[in-house]
C-alpha cells in the first residue's frame, strides 16, 4: 500500500484507476478546500473519511498535506500480455532499459512517455528502482497513463519481440547512424542503457545502433534526456507520415 498526498495526483489516481484506491483521509476543517477530491471520490465510489486534526496528525505523522489517499502499489504488467498484442499493432513503439537506478530519472522517463505516447516501458526486474515517492512526485500523475513491464532477462525479451517483427535500435554515443536518419515508423523498440551505459550482450541483440549527435566536448546525455529526445523523434516521424 502506498500514500498519495498531492491533491492533483490524488484526483488523477481516483479518476484513472479507482479500483486501486482504498481510502481517502481528509483533515477536518479542509473539506471545502478539498471539495474537488470529495466530488470525484463520490463519482468513482471511493471511500473517504474526515478525521479530527489531532487524529489525522497522529495517523500521518510525516505528511505535510491535509489529505492522503491510500492506494495499492503500482502493478507491473505481465510481459506475456504485451507479447500477445504485438502482432496486432502495426505501429507499436516500446522502449527497453538495461536498468534505471535513479528514481528522478525514472520519474522523468515516465512523464515523457505519457506526453509522447510511448506504448510501453520495459524494465529489468533486478536492475531498476521501484515506484518510490520520488518517482511519483517527478512523474506528476503520468504513472497512471503508462504501461510498465518488468522482465527477468532483457536480452531474451529482445529475442522474443524480434521474432514478432519488432525492429530494435540501441542508443549509444558511439553509434554511426544519427537518430533522425533512421526510419522509426512501424513496429520498433528503442533500447537504452542504464546510467552506467549499455551492456555488450544487450547491444548485440539489437538490429542497429543509433546516436544522438552532440558536440565533441561533451558527448553523453542524461538517460532521461536521451529518452525524451528519442521519443519525440519517433512521434515527429509518425505524425509527418500521417500528414
Amino acid at each position: 500500500m502506498s500514500l498519495l498526498t498531492d491533491k492533483d495526483r490524488i484526483i488523477e489516481a481516483i479518476i484513472t484507476h479507482p479500483e486501486r484506491a482504498r481510502k481517502i483521509w481528509i483533515e477536518s476543517g479542509y473539506e471545502r478546500a478539498l471539495n474537488e477530491i470529495i466530488i470525484h471520490a463520490k463519482e468513482q465510489w471511493v471511500s473517504f473519511r474526515v478525521l479530527p486534526k489531532e487524529i489525522f496528525a497522529k495517523k500521518f505523522k510525516e505528511v505535510k498535506s491535509h489529505v492522503c489517499l491510500e492506494k495499492e502499489e503500482h502493478g507491473f504488467e505481465d510481459p506475456q500480455t504485451l507479447l500477445k498484442e504485438i502482432p496486432h499493432q502495426e505501429n507499436l513503439f516500446i522502449c527497453v532499459f538495461d536498468g534505471i537506478y535513479d528514481p528522478q530519472n525514472l520519474g522523468n522517463i515516465i512523464r515523457s512517455a505519457a506526453c509522447l505516447e510511448v506504448d510501453a516501458l520495459v524494465l529489468p526486474k533486478d536492475k531498476s528502482c521501484g515506484i518510490t515517492e520520488t518517482v511519483l512526485r517527478i512523474s506528476k500523475g503520468a504513472l497512471e497513463h503508462v504501461r510498465i513491464v518488468k522482465v527477468v532477462n532483457v536480452a531474451r525479451f529482445l529475442d522474443e519481440i524480434k521474432k514478432l517483427g519488432v525492429f530494435c535500435y540501441a542508443l549509444d554515443e558511439k553509434g554511426e547512424v544519427p537518430l533522425w536518419s533512421a526510419d522509426l515508423k512501424g513496429r520498433i523498440c528503442l533500447v537504452f542503457g542504464s546510467e552506467d551505459g549499455l551492456r555488450r550482450l544487450t547491444k548485440e541483440k539489437c538490429d542497429g545502433i543509433l546516436a544522438i549527435p552532440t558536440c565533441g566536448r561533451f558527448m553523453s546525455l542524461n538517460i532521461a534526456s536521451c529518452f525524451a529526445l528519442c521519443a519525440y523523434e519517433v512521434k515527429r516521424q509518425r505524425e509527418k507520415k500521417v500528414t
